[in-house]
């Protein structure tokens, strides 16, 4: 009976976490904005290396003033405008050797 417990129990919380890992980074500070967009990255392969896109999904129906960056490159944070219903990207870093990066964004109303 306990062993079941356990077992359970951690199955609740893999699955917590593969459900948490995979959601978007979404502004704290602004609640009528943070549901209404999405973050991610992509790698897309360039003439010398992997160039780092951030990519904004805006489903609001106004425009959002965002600030994106990665965990390669956190500083300085990028500004892109992404415009009601419309998606917006913006390349942090050119000819990375390194494919994989994790994406972020923060945006506002």
């Amino acid at each position: 009976m306990m062993k079941a417990a356990v077992r359970s129990l951690l199955a609740a919380s893999l699955t917590l976490a593969v459900l948490s890992s995979a959601m978007p980074l979404r502004a704290d500070d602004d609640p009528g904005a943070s549901n209404c967009y999405s973050v991610r990255g992509e790698a897309r392969y360039g003439a010398l290396g992997y160039n780092h896109v951030v990519i904004i999904t805006n489903t609001c129906d106004v425009k959002l003033e965002c600030e994106v960056w990665t965990d390669v490159d956190p500083k300085p944070r990028i500004a892109l405008t992404v415009e009601p219903k419309a998606t917006g990207e913006k390349t942090t870093r050119l000819n990375s050797p390194a494919r994989g990066f994790k994406a972020f964004g923060e945006c506002k109303k």
